[in-house]
């Protein structure tokens, strides 16, 4: 295993631009160019992007630092992919509270509230079709409980709002902790504090996209995964604690039922298609800090590859493993993308038992799977032809599916129609063999090709002959 406890998110930039895994930009480039660059980068797995001088701006700004499975794994000091979940696990057997610091890099310098424009922080227009820029795509936006002061971390899309601008709409879905939150405050009619940071290391980045249970601060999850605690320092102007060494800290309020319409008609989603148009709580920011030579931290969202596939989709298909063993026998492992579909690998030891998987996923998990699929233990999870083996061979619709309707969903699931907002069907397929109709009828149950033992013989006894038969990579 690696290195895990980064002191800061330039450790981790220096780290990857000695593997070759990061370039700057030094020309100038306009806001939409840069987000366009942003795209092109993403797609063809390439390194992550500085922007140094960008139009408009003060302020440089990276993009793509965790869109590889490569780098996700040199962040958490993984070795490999299949280690994911069971590392993940162990190392969050004991969460490990933060260290609170009084002095730290995030406070180096201030902009006072009459000088705040968000605009010359971050100005990139990250898609074709956005009408304005969205400068909080990686920030973390940390919210507190009103009646028990437990925090909470999330990572919530947010349009700026005005030229100049010193406001920003808040994407939180309403079943996330932080909206939760908002209901508190709102109920009591007082606004709510809020700081919103970017810039953290990758660890603390990961923890605040992953979908955790509502006892688990993430702060601790992010001690725990580093192994060591992660550095805090409360607000300069309200009582939320923060990443010492944070690149920028937006401290602010939203105020009771104040919310505003976002003014751009769409928006590029983590989904690969453009939303629309929202009425969203309005963060007010009141005051900034931010280190010395400042970094900003911006994503282009879209389906793969990006930061969210592996901030999102991967933590918190972790998260979901844990529970899943905790509650169902025979789980070998598990693949989830962002949000919407599950694959679950078990050792089959009774009947109803993908079922069963099926309704635990479901249930008892914190991100809202649409579909879920249940595989044996000869399928590759990680491989989807192989999974697709598995769909094309062993699944018969009227006996292996199940649908379920009105299930709680993903309001930006392009799926569903405005009318069903925050709705959606689930979609359930046991991809198992049907061992036990086979056995019920005395008949022998289907082998598979995969003669495994001769093939491991043979490569152990002929690997000169191996050698020309394989081409290398």
């Amino acid at each position: 295993m690696g290195k895990s406890n980064w002191y800061d998110m330039r450790e981790f930039m220096a780290f990857l631009e000695e593997k070759g895994e990061l370039v700057h930009v030094y020309d100038e480039v306009d806001p939409k160019v840069a987000g366009g660059l942003t795209a092109i980068s993403l797609y063809s797995g390439s390194p992550a992007v500085v922007f140094e001088n960008i139009k408009g701006t003060d302020v440089p700004c990276v993009a793509g630092t965790i869109a590889t499975q490569d780098r996700l794994l040199w962040a958490l000091g993984i070795d490999r992919m299949d280690q994911f979940n069971e590392e993940w696990c162990r190392r969050t057997e004991k969460l490990i509270p933060p260290k609170i610091v009084a002095d730290a890099p995030c406070q180096e310098c201030v902009i006072e509230e009459k000088d705040i424009d968000i605009n010359k922080i971050c100005n990139i227009i990250w898609h074709d079709k956005d009408k304005s820029p969205f400068s909080v795509t990686l920030g973390l936006s940390i919210t507190k409980d009103l009646y028990t002061g437990k925090q909470n971390a999330g990572i919530y899309r947010g349009e700026n709002f005005d030229n100049p601008s010193k406001s920003v709409s808040w994407g939180a879905p309403e079943y996330t902790h932080g909206r939760q939150h908002l209901f508190q405050y709102e109920e009591a009619n007082k606004p709510m504090p809020i700081a919103i940071v970017t810039g953290v290391d990758p660890i603390t980045l990961m923890v605040g996209a992953t979908r955790t249970p509502p006892d688990v601060d993430e702060f601790e999850l992010a001690g725990a995964l580093r192994r060591e605690p992660l550095e805090m320092v409360k607000c300069q102007t309200i009582d939320i604690y923060v990443p010492a060494t944070a690149e920028w800290v937006f401290e602010g309020y939203i105020y009771p039922r104040q919310q505003r319409q976002e003014v751009t008609e769409w928006f590029g989603e983590y989904t690969g298609h453009y939303g629309e148009e929202r009425m969203l709580p309005e963060v007010v920011i009141k005051h900034i800090t931010h280190r010395k030579n400042a970094i900003f931290q911006g994503t282009r969202e879209q389906w793969e590859l990006t930061e969210s596939a592996y901030i999102n989709g991967t933590t918190s298909q972790a998260e979901a493993y844990k529970t899943l063993k905790s509650i169902v026998p025979g789980i070998i492992d598990l693949r989830c993308n962002k949000c919407y579909e599950a694959i679950v690998k078990i050792k089959k030891l009774f009947k109803g038992h993908p079922q069963q998987v099926i309704d635990a996923i479901w249930g008892s998990t914190y991100s809202r799977y649409k579909h879920v699929i249940v595989v044996d233990e000869d399928v590759n999870i990680w491989d989807y032809e192989s999974v697709h083996w598995a769909l094309s061979t062993r699944v018969m619709a009227d006996r292996d599916v199940t649908i379920t309707s009105r299930r709680a969903g993903q309001w930006l699931d392009p799926a569903s129609p405005l009318t069903g907002k925050g709705y959606q069907s689930g979609l359930g397929i046991d991809a198992t063999v049907p061992k036990e109709d086979y056995e019920f009828w005395g008949n022998e149950v289907p082998q598979t090709v995969y003669d495994t033992e001769q093939l491991a013989k043979i490569k152990k006894d002929y690997p000169h002959l191996v050698k020309q038969v394989v081409r290398s990579k």
